[in-house]
């Protein structure tokens, strides 16, 4: 099923994208330079795979690993951190717990002492204007960044993926508002809605259910209305580990999909051109 849906994705973008370098132009994008001692284990969604979650508990120290999940993205965030803290549990993580809180107490003393110790951090999926609301300029997340920055793993999935961007996808169209779908098949400017996420790739714009959703076109669609920015989509049931030598490697049982755009050649504003790379699991990249 995900090869039928692949080259459906494939075909549709082909009239937008080129596969080849441009005659006189070349790649030309902000660069992303990973400064923390961490790594971002960054899952597209779907079912949460063993492969995936051990691959968190090694990055946060293995058997000496203290995981928290963060489960504010979801409409029933208790019952979501008591569940998926017991997967890391099950897997091997003895210390995996999770925070349930009103969003005015997160920076309490007990609610921040919850983070001691902590070397992995685990965002659960739902919706990424809620979790970011619920963080978004407390002390909690800022200690959350420090875990990134000494050497602790952020991992999160769909939700908890989107929000790793700094220009975070919303999920929502500005023009269509008819229904939830929003299935973005068009190209027009200025229609994808994003918002702040919490920037631990900066130049980088996530997207989540990519290929499964067939979530191209809405990707595409944010790097044309922000130029000099790379895209990376990342398909259900595949993560993509972002590792302090600023390397990217693929794991798990689907695809990614890189975007990034050429310099735009002089006199020819409107011939928008990305290169193409999908990445399969076991893959690398250089950032």
């Amino acid at each position: 099923m995900k090869k039928i849906l692949l080259f459906a994705a494939l075909t549709l973008l082909v009239p937008i994208v080129s596969f080849s370098q441009p005659k006189n132009s070349l790649l030309h994008y902000l660069p992303e330079k990973v400064t923390a001692k961490g790594t971002l284990v960054i899952e597209g969604g779907g079912d949460r795979i063993s492969v995936i979650l051990k691959t968190i508990i090694k990055y946060g120290g293995g058997d000496n690993a203290k995981l928290l999940v963060v489960p504010f993205a979801s409409g029933i965030a208790d019952t979501t951190g008591m569940n998926q803290s017991k997967e890391f549990r099950n897997l091997g993580c003895k210390h995996a717990d999770y925070i349930f809180c009103d969003k005015k107490d997160i920076d309490s003393p007990e609610n921040l002492a919850k983070l001691d110790g902590v070397t992995a951090i685990f965002f659960s999926g739902g919706d990424q204007l809620r979790l970011t609301g619920y963080l978004a300029g407390t002390k909690f997340f800022e200690r959350i960044k420090q875990i990134y920055k000494n050497g602790g793993v952020i991992s999160g999935t769909s939700a908890g993926a989107a929000i790793m961007s700094r220009i975070m996808l919303t999920g929502r169209s500005l023009s269509d508002t008819t229904d939830d779908s929003h299935e973005f098949n068009y190209i027009k400017a200025n229609d994808v809605e994003v918002a702040q996420g919490f920037g631990f790739l900066n130049n980088i714009i996530i997207d989540q259910h990519f290929i499964t959703r067939r979530r191209q076109v809405r990707l595409i669609n944010v790097l044309l209305d922000h130029p000099g920015y790379r895209g990376i989509g990342i398909d259900e049931e595949a993560a993509l580990v972002v590792k302090p030598n600023n390397t990217i490697e693929l794991i798990g049982n689907s695809n990614a999909m890189l975007f990034e755009p050429y310099k735009v050649v002089p006199g020819k504003a409107k011939n928008k051109s990305f290169k193409l790379t999908i990445l399969y699991p076991g893959d690398t990249y250089n950032l």
